[in-house]
This record gives C-alpha cells, structure tokens and sequence, in this order.
C-alpha cells in the first residue's frame, strides 16, 4: 500500500476523533445549559431585603432596586420553596416558530421602535406573544431561560381564583359562607364574618394594609411572618408564619363592600381553598391547574417555617408556562377539548362592570375593576390580566385573540426611575400592549 494513502487514512481517523470528541464537547455544554448547571454568579452580599424591597432598612428612604434582578430568577436560592410538579406526559404544545424581540418593531409614541430595544430600556427579562393558539413572539434577558422559573409576584393570585372557582363548581366551596365557617381559628381576626365573594373581589372589612414604605404595616409584619423580610425591622417575637400572623389583623369596618387592594386576603381565601381540598397550596395549584393545562416545567412556590406557601406572591414559573395559564384565561377555562375551570367563571371576569369608584388613575375612556383575583382592563375589549409587581403581567385580549404575557425587573415595584427619567410601569406596559397588538393583528 503507498506511504501516501497510508498517511491520509491516518488524518482521517485523527479528523474523525477530533469531530467526535468535538460533538461530545458541545453536546455535554448543551445539557450543562439546558439544566442551568452553571449559573451567573450571586451578586455580592445579597440577601432577600435587597431582592425585594425598594426602601433603606435604616432610613427608610427609596432606593432603586440592583440585586432582583438576578434574584427574580433564582428565588429559590434566598428562600424555602416546594415544588408545584408538572405531568411530563400531558404537556400542551405551543404551535409556532416565534421571532425574536430584535426581528420586530412596533409603532409606540407615533414612532416605530424596536421589541428588543425597548425590552432593555424597560428591564424586560421575558416576552411572548400568541395569537391564534400560534406562538408569535418570545425573548429572554438578563437571567431569565427558557426553562429557569420566573418570579411571578402577585399574577399568583389570579391562579388562587381560578382554582376556587373550580372548587365553587363541585360544591366545595359555598360563595356565601365566611372565612369562620370554613377555618375556625380565624374567629377574632378581621375577616372572621367576611363571605367568600367579597375575599376574591378584595372587598373585605380586614384591616391589612399595604404599605410599602412603613415598615409597621400589615404587608411588611407579615413578610416578616413569612421570612421574606428580616432584620431589625421585624418584631422579634413575630409571628413565624402565615398560620400564626393572619389571625391576628384586625378589622376596619369602613373598608369593607369597597375594593381595597390587600395581598393578605389571598392568604386567607387559600388557606379556606386548603380546607375544603384537603391539599396544601402547592398540591392544589400542580393538581387543579399546573398538570391539566400540560405545563412544560415544574414551578414552585416559597414556603415560611409554618409550611404556608406564599399563595399572595411566591410562585415562580416559566415564561413558557405562564403563557399556557394565559391560554386557560384567553379560552375561558378550556384547554383542547377538557373545561379545566368553569366558563360561566371566566364569562363574568369579561363581561363585569367597571369601577366608577376605581381608586387608581386610568386610562382616558377605560373603565377599570377587579374581580375574582383578575384585573380588568376596561377597554370595551374584554381584555384582562394576572398582575405583579415589577412589571410582572399576563394579558388575555378575547378580541384580538391574543396573549401576552411580560417578565420584568424594574427598578421599583411600579416601575419608576430609568436612565431617562422618571416612568410610570403600568402606563407603558399599557401603551406597550395596545401596540403589540395593533402590530401582530395587522401581520
């Protein structure tokens, strides 16, 4: 055999190895990837008070947000959670070959901008957009991943009310009853003889304030209760629990029949939803939502010494999976051919007035409310939302047959303080929403 075609099999058999060992570097990489085993690192002295909480410990004073982030992404590292599992088997595909955030550009402010840029100008960490049941839109930034569970904040509690309106259909839940009949150890506390309704509407007589700024408030008491607030701040013969905190708020009689926004209500609601299911939060939300709407990853939810999970604020879950629950909201409670939740449930979230004594500024013509733990737009549309703070939102549009759903991390909870000057977060997400969806109903 010639000297050369020796020597040319045996570059071939080292360029063969060498593509083999090449293949096995990637793919090994691709699974470190996939599973986040390697994750960026932990800023500096990080604790869940700097996560979070907007405000100086010692002085009280305002501060922009710097480590949440990073913290909105990795909750878990900071606090106790529990998993809310999937159903590997039954997960719901979405349809489509979405685009690129810097592939689209929206006409916003009379002129057109691009998605990707304004995702970080406004501290966007996720987007998607579908339509049709067809994926159209998806982006992630910062610490956000495809398969890295978010922080959801407050669009938990929309969760909480779909849920309970699936117990009210099975007769497990009477609308009418009161907190006291359903948990005997809330007898002296300020929702003792407020009904079921007037929990999911946050129209209770409860005194639980929330204010952000006073460290003496209800809210923030009871985010020491839950460790999701520590240091001097806190009472150091607290409460450990939301078991051992929410009997002890009192009553404030003027606010009851009015809509007043209190987080520790959705405790309440769930710890009633507890009783009646017999399952902790966690197992009702994987049981009753998370597994039949085919979610792709597992979330999960913080949990205080008490083994409470934080059904007001603490779950987390993909960009993916949250436009899954904003499918169950935009189909009324369907998912394929199964009625998850009840569609008479989502037919009243819709069609409900609005608020002609909405409390907050709204948009010219728009006629805002709440109801069951859902925030109505009021724009003669339909339209509603699973709200958070720090710009954490899922917007079901019926008209538009749309779903959009934003992750963010803004600097504070409602959006303020950019590089640019001050900006109200709600009032661009709203300009924001209304022209990605003039946009993909147009193309």
């Amino acid at each position: 055999m010639p000297m050369n075609f020796l020597r040319l099999i045996q570059l071939l058999k080292i360029l063969l190895s060498t593509k083999v060992v090449f293949i096995l570097v990637v793919t090994i990489w691709q699974i470190f990837l996939s599973n986040n085993v390697l994750s960026s690192a932990r800023p500096e002295g990080i604790n869940i008070n700097s996560a979070w909480v907007g405000y100086d410990l010692k002085s009280g004073q305002e501060q922009p947000l710097t480590d949440h982030s990073w913290a909105f992404s990795h909750l878990r590292e900071l606090l106790p959670t529990v998993d809310i599992p999937n159903e590997p088997k039954n997960v719901t595909p979405l349809e489509g070959r979405p685009l690129h955030p810097s592939e689209v550009s929206i006409l916003l402010q009379g002129k057109k901008q691009n998605l990707d840029e304004l995702a970080k100008k406004y501290h966007i960490r996720g987007i998607a957009v579908l339509k049709d049941s067809q994926l159209l839109l998806e982006g992630y930034y910062g610490e956000n991943q495809r398969d890295r569970p978010f922080l959801m904040m407050s669009m938990s509690k929309s969760i909480i009310g779909t849920i309970a309106s699936i117990y009210v259909e099975r007769g497990l839940l009477d609308l009418e009853k009161t907190v006291a009949d359903y948990v005997p150890e809330m007898a002296d506390s300020g929702w003792a003889k407020d009904d079921i309704r007037s929990l999911l509407d946050m129209r209770d007589g409860s005194a639980y304030d929330e204010t952000y700024e006073d460290f003496g408030s209800a809210l923030m008491l009871h985010s020491c209760a839950i460790q999701w607030l520590e240091g001097p701040v806190c009472p150091e013969d607290g409460p450990q629990s939301s078991y051992g905190f929410l009997p002890t708020v009192g009553r404030n009689d003027s606010w009851a029949g009015n809509f007043v926004y209190k987080s520790g209500t959705v405790d309440v609601l769930a710890w009633v939803l507890e009783r009646v299911s017999g399952m902790t939060v966690a197992q009702f939300i994987a049981e009753e939502i998370w597994k039949p709407i085919g979610t792709e990853y597992n979330a999960h939810i913080t949990v205080d010494r008490g083994g409470y999970a934080l059904a007001m604020g603490g779950m987390s879950a993909t960009l993916r999976d949250q436009v899954r629950f904003g499918q169950l909201m935009l189909n009324r409670g369907r998912v394929g051919d199964r009625q998850i939740a009840p569609k008479e449930f989502f037919d009243d979230v819709i069609s409900h007035p609005g608020d002609r004594d909405w409390p907050y500024e709204s948009a010219k013509g728009h006629l805002p409310y709440y109801r069951s733990l859902f925030w109505g737009v009021g724009n003669g549309e339909g339209d509603f939302e699973a709200i958070g703070i720090n710009g954490q939102i899922i917007r079901a549009a019926p008209k538009a047959n749309m779903v959009i759903v934003l992750n963010s991390a803004w600097p504070r909870e409602e959006g303020q303080t950019i590089t640019d000057g001050w900006y109200d977060g709600w009032d661009m997400a709203a300009g924001l929403f209304t022209a990605i969806k003039d946009h993909f109903s147009e193309h």
